[in-house]
C-alpha cells in the first residue's frame, strides 16, 4: 500500500465518521500541517456531500458506536433472547433406499456419458473453401523443373515454399481472395 492510498483511505474514513475518537484527533492535527490530506478529505467531503444533502437530519445518541463495537467485539454484548434447542431426529429408513436409487442412477447417467463420448468418431474440420486447394498447391509445386531447384538459393527456396504454405491455408480457411491473390503472386515468380 502506497502512502496516496493510506491518505485516502483515511481521508474516506473521516468523512464516512468510521474513526474513533482517538483515530479522529489524530487526523485533525495531521491535516493542519499535511496538505495532500487536508485536499483528500476535502475531495471526499465534495464527493460525498450529495447524499448528505437527500438524507434527513438524525444526531445520533453519542454513545451509539462505542455501544456497536462493544457488541461486535462481545465485550458486553449479550443477546436479546435466549437460545431454543431444537433437537432434529433422522428418519434414516426411508433415506437409505433413495439415497441408494439416486447413487446408482447418477452411475448409470456417467457411464452413459463416457460412452457415448467415447462412441463418437472423430470429426475433422469441414473443407471451408469452395477452391480446389490441394491442386493449386500441387501444380504450383509440380511447374518447377528439378534444374530450377538447383538455381534456386536456400532463402528464397524458404520463401517460396511459406508463401506456397501461406496461400493453401488461405484457401483451406475459405479466404478465396488472399488465396486467389497469393496464388497469382507465386504463378507469376520466374525462376
Amino acid at each position: 500500500m502506497t502512502e496516496d492510498d493510506d491518505i485516502e483511505g483515511l481521508a474516506g474514513e473521516y468523512v464516512l465518521g468510521s474513526l474513533d475518537s482517538a483515530a479522529r484527533a489524530h487526523v485533525n492535527a495531521r491535516r493542519r500541517v499535511d496538505a495532500s490530506l487536508a485536499d483528500a478529505i476535502e475531495a471526499w467531503q465534495h464527493r460525498l456531500s450529495p447524499l448528505s444533502e437527500t438524507a434527513p437530519r438524525i444526531s445520533p445518541s453519542p454513545h451509539l458506536f462505542d455501544s456497536i463495537l462493544s457488541r461486535i467485539s462481545g465485550e458486553t454484548g449479550r443477546p436479546t433472547h435466549s437460545a431454543q434447542i431444537v433437537a432434529l431426529h433422522r428418519n434414516r429408513k426411508g433415506l437409505g433406499p433413495i439415497a441408494l436409487l439416486g447413487s446408482a442412477l447418477a452411475a448409470c447417467v456417467a457411464l452413459a456419458i463416457g460412452w457415448f463420448i467415447l462412441t463418437q468418431p472423430a470429426t475433422s474440420p469441414k473443407h471451408v473453401s469452395a477452391m480446389p486447394c490441394s491442386r493449386l498447391f500441387k501444380e504450383f509445386w509440380g511447374k518447377l523443373e528439378d534444374d530450377k531447384f538447383t538455381r534456386i538459393s536456400a532463402e528464397h527456396l524458404a520463401g517460396l515454399s511459406r508463401m506456397a504454405l501461406r496461400a493453401y491455408d488461405a484457401c483451406q480457411a475459405g479466404d478465396e481472395l488472399d488465396a486467389n491473390a497469393l496464388f497469382k503472386r507465386l504463378g507469376r515468380m520466374q525462376f
